[in-house]
């Protein structure tokens, strides 16, 4: 049987492919040690076509209990990590949906649901037309322990006008992040110089 639902910290490589971006690259850092709060990736062979297959949601009930157990007030982040979203040709940044400060059991599955489901609206198809891309997208989503943050921010690695590595660029807003993906907030900008290949 297909793997359903795997933690960062038990995403094998060869599973992360399928984890999508966002759920790869966080797997990738938590078992390298960085400080990315916890969670778990809920893989495309979760989802049949309606939504969630039940053994997958006992799963994430299993998942969801283990975190509970270090604190029992947790809430959760629930994220897409489409597959196809955060790749070299496309972003599709804010484009899937994002439900954040989720808690009861019931409402995790919901919020499951919903961000799997935004892979077929409007906004989504729109922006994949416009990308030459299909507009049935494969998706995983991310699971994570949230954090109250009181700056949150977007970093490009390299500038996405001219695509030069001589600068990071970002955009931050005070409070959650969600704002400024969403585009409901006004972002300050900054950036970091690294003249002599360091930051």
């Amino acid at each position: 049987m297909a793997e359903m639902v795997k933690s960062f910290r038990e995403l094998t490589p060869d599973l992360q492919p399928l984890a999508g971006g966002k759920g790869g690259v966080l797997a990738k850092l938590r078992q390298a040690g960085y400080p990315v709060p916890d969670g778990f990736v809920v893989l495309p062979a979760a989802f049949n076509g309606a939504g969630l297959k039940s053994a997958a949601a006992s799963e994430i009930n299993r998942y969801v209990e283990a975190m509970r157990k270090q604190d029992r007030n947790v809430s959760f982040a629930v994220r897409s990590s489409a597959l196809s979203e955060d790749s070299a040709t496309a972003s599709f940044a804010g484009e899937f949906e994002t439900l954040l400060n989720v808690q009861r059991d019931d409402e995790i599955l919901d919020a499951i649901h919903t961000v799997f489901r935004s892979r077929e609206s409007a906004r989504v198809k729109a922006y994949s037309a416009v990308q030459g891309m299909a507009d049935a997208h494969e998706i995983a989503v991310v699971v994570q322990r949230m954090v109250a943050s009181d700056i949150a921010g977007v970093l490009f690695t390299a500038d996405p006008i001219t695509g030069s590595y001589a600068s990071m660029v970002g955009n931050f807003v005070f409070g959650l992040g969600e704002q400024l993906v969403s585009g409901e907030a006004d972002a300050h900008s900054f950036q970091l110089a690294r003249p002599n290949g360091r930051y």
